[in-house]
């Protein structure tokens, strides 16, 4: 009886959280230009590079990127958060550092679906 009350406190308490977004205020906007692609082989291998650009009046402090990748016909989405190292002015454009480890690109296209940003108050 124990157990199952434990459980059930467990699994209400990862539902609970499962709701709860963070405080920041994305809106979905075209205020951003993205580019995505494979970039050119390194060692015989390719990576996703993405270059973004802010086409629109304000300071924009995050962003988040909904990809669409495909592979041998099938489809993807990958969500991708990009937070600047200084405020995104108008007109600034920027390529995404590429992190240490970051695995390769298997994928055989990719496109941007939808940005969302956090503008700068």
């Amino acid at each position: 009886m124990r157990l199952l009350m434990l459980c059930i406190v467990c699994i209400s308490a990862i539902l609970s959280s499962c709701g709860k977004s963070d405080s920041d205020n994305w809106i979905e906007t075209k205020d951003v230009s993205i580019i995505a692609y494979k970039s050119d082989p390194e060692n015989g291998k390719q990576y996703l590079d993405v270059i973004y650009e802010n086409v629109g009046a304000k300071d924009i402090s995050k962003l988040k990127v909904e990809l669409i990748t495909s592979t041998k016909g099938k489809f993807d989405t990958i969500t991708k958060m990009i937070i600047p190292e200084m405020i995104l002015k108008p007109k600034d454009k920027h390529l995404v550092p590429r992190p240490i480890g970051e695995p390769p690109a298997v994928f055989d296209n990719v496109a941007v679906s939808r940005v969302w940003v956090v503008y700068e108050k």
